[in-house]
């Protein structure tokens, strides 16, 4: 369910990056199940990173994980490959990759309790090609393992692969249940859609400000809401926006420049130069005030806008500036709950 009332301030600037008061953000950050998910290249796993660090930072313990990542992205980050089992990476956080064979075997093992019947029947090629084809299997396995991690640590905040992936994987609980009407199937898929309609589970979407990112963006939170009903969406991060940086005058400036000539020699070259790099501002500025608009008319999605970064300092800085910016962002709210009227 989305949260109107953690809405970003509707009456400022659509331009102003500066972090709003966003109560929805200390729910998130004492959340027991957190997903993030977006189109690839929006920042999930940057943002995933930050919501796992800023939680632990407040005496929490924390696993971060991703799911069946053949390539795991949390590998550059930490210089170590997450392992099926969690691995300590820090003060109060962990990081860990759920891969479909081992949660599979894992979840067998709580019907079978003899390891060497789990082995055989892994190990009979019909069994196996019945597990891959049977709708519902693999994500069964997966949150399984998920609801395991959740009795052992405070906030389990999974790096879900892109939009697409991550609605199937979600919504497969209420759409296959059907096809198993009793057994262990059926429980464990009760299992996951009474987790992921709980108030301690949410979701939080990336984005960019760019025309088909938005456009998915919407699209994935409304497939969502259709597809996984219950569960609390309340929030979209708008990554790599760009507030205005050029005066009336320089933009003038700028437009004057843009239909004249460039001088010859080393001048026109600085010009030409010059004049690339406002284009490219002003484009960007325009893109991040269209996104802005888009994203509060068309969903009730609480936003907050992450300034752009650049590519200085790598994701250990870039990691380093969202956890900031959603630890002021959820202290600004704090601070006007807790203001005398």
């Amino acid at each position: 369910m989305a949260d109107p009332a953690g809405r970003a301030g509707q009456g400022a600037p659509a331009s102003s990056l500066q972090p709003p008061a966003l109560p929805c953000i200390r729910r998130l950050l004492a959340a027991r199940l957190l997903f993030v998910t977006g189109k690839g290249g929006t920042g999930k796993t940057t943002l995933a990173l930050a919501f796992a660090r800023a939680s632990a930072a407040l005496g929490r313990r924390v696993v971060l994980v991703e799911i069946d990542n053949q390539r795991p992205s949390l590998t550059e980050y930490f210089g170590r490959a997450p392992g099926y089992d969690p691995q300590n990476v820090g003060a109060g956080l962990w990081i860990a990759n759920v891969t479909w064979p081992e949660a599979l075997e894992e979840w067998l093992g709580r019907f079978v309790p003899v390891p060497r019947v789990v082995k055989l029947i892994l190990g009979n090629r019909m069994v196996r090609l019945f597990l891959d084809v049977t709708p519902g299997s693999r994500e069964v396995a997966i949150f399984a393992r998920l609801l395991l991690l959740a009795e052992q640590f405070d906030l389990v905040a999974v790096d879900m692969p892109a939009s697409g992936h991550a609605i199937s994987f979600l919504r497969v609980f209420t759409r296959a249940a059907g096809l198993f009407p009793a057994g262990p199937v059926r429980r464990s898929m009760d299992d996951a859609v009474a987790m992921l309609r709980s108030p301690a589970t949410h979701l939080v979407l990336a984005s960019l400000p760019e025309e088909m990112v938005v456009n998915e963006t919407i699209e994935t939170w409304q497939r969502l809401c259709e597809g996984v009903p219950g569960l609390s969406i309340p929030l979209v991060v708008l990554n790599q926006g760009m507030a205005p940086t050029l005066s009336d005058a320089e933009a003038e400036l700028l437009e004057r420049l843009s239909g004249s000539a460039p001088d010859p020699g080393e001048r026109g070259w600085r010009q030409t130069e010059l004049l690339c790099a406002g284009r490219w501002e002003a484009e960007r500025e325009q893109a991040t005030d269209e996104a802005i608009a888009r994203l509060r008319r068309q969903t009730d999605l609480a936003l907050l806008v992450a300034p752009w970064m650049g590519a200085s300092g790598g994701v250990a800085e870039r990691v380093r500036r969202m956890e900031a910016l959603l630890v002021r962002s959820g202290a600004v709210a704090q601070a006007s709950a807790e203001a005398p009227a």
